[in-house]
Formats: C-alpha cells, sequence, structure tokens
C-alpha cells in the first residue's frame, strides 16, 4: 500500500521540473522636470487669476492616455535658498487659494485662483514645480 502512495510522488517529482516560468518584463523609465518659479514671473489674467505656463517640450505628442504628474513646493519666505518644503501634488488647495495644472502637447501651465471669493494671490516666496512624465505602456 505504500508503494502506491509513492508512486503518485515519483511522477510529480519527474514532471513538475519539466514546467519553466517565463517572464516578459517591460520597463519604461519615467521623466521628472524641476521648474523653478519666481514671484514676480506668475502672470495674471483679466479674471484676476494667476498662471504660469511652463515650456515642455518632452510632452511632443501627448496625448489623453500617457501620464503627467505635477507636483509643487513651496519654498518658506524668510529662507528662500534652504531646500524647498515638501511636494504636493496638484491640484491643491492652500491658503484659500485653489492651484490647479492643465497642460497641451507643449506646455505645462499652473494656475492660481482664490476660493469661495477670495482674491487671487501669487506666492510669496519662489516655488519649485516638478512635472513627472509617466509614459503608458499599451
Amino acid at each position: 500500500m505504500k508503494t502506491w502512495f509513492y508512486l503518485p510522488l515519483l511522477l510529480l517529482g519527474f514532471i513538475l521540473p519539466g514546467c519553466t516560468k517565463t517572464t516578459n518584463e517591460v520597463v519604461i523609465p519615467n521623466q521628472t522636470i524641476l521648474f523653478e518659479i519666481n514671484p514676480n514671473d506668475w502672470g495674471q489674467d483679466p479674471d484676476g487669476k494667476f498662471f504660469y505656463s511652463i515650456p515642455v517640450e518632452e510632452l511632443n505628442n501627448v496625448n489623453q492616455l500617457d501620464g503627467v504628474i505635477v507636483s509643487m513646493a513651496r519654498y518658506d519666505p524668510a529662507n528662500p535658498t534652504v531646500v524647498p518644503q515638501s511636494f504636493e501634488l496638484l491640484p491643491q488647495v492652500y491658503n484659500n487659494q485653489s492651484y490647479f495644472v492643465i497642460h497641451n502637447d507643449r506646455a505645462v501651465e499652473v494656475d492660481i485662483k482664490g476660493i469661495n471669493g477670495v482674491a487671487s494671490q501669487k506666492p510669496a516666496s519662489k516655488v519649485r514645480i516638478k512635472i513627472v512624465l509617466v509614459p503608458s505602456a499599451q
């Protein structure tokens, strides 16, 4: 009886090593672009909204299936040369100001608009914009 029990285990020992697992991994690297905007560089439209358009040639032929992630870091006005504070993913509301992003195939625009009737205000210190281009593998 014991020999019948060991026979299937013995057969599995010959069959299982013949199976091989193959993986095909495609790695598409992200691309990060850092850009700093000084307080006086912000433009203002007739509606009072502040904006800054960042030219990004790497966005050439971007479409809605490609990924673009934009974040922003503020500098401390008292220490503008020190490393910026932590990055925050945009869109974001900060101090009654709504920060949001739009982009096309040539530029990324960061817009600032006051919320709940508050007037738009540009940042008092420079900001660092971090744009991460995440290609989509289809």
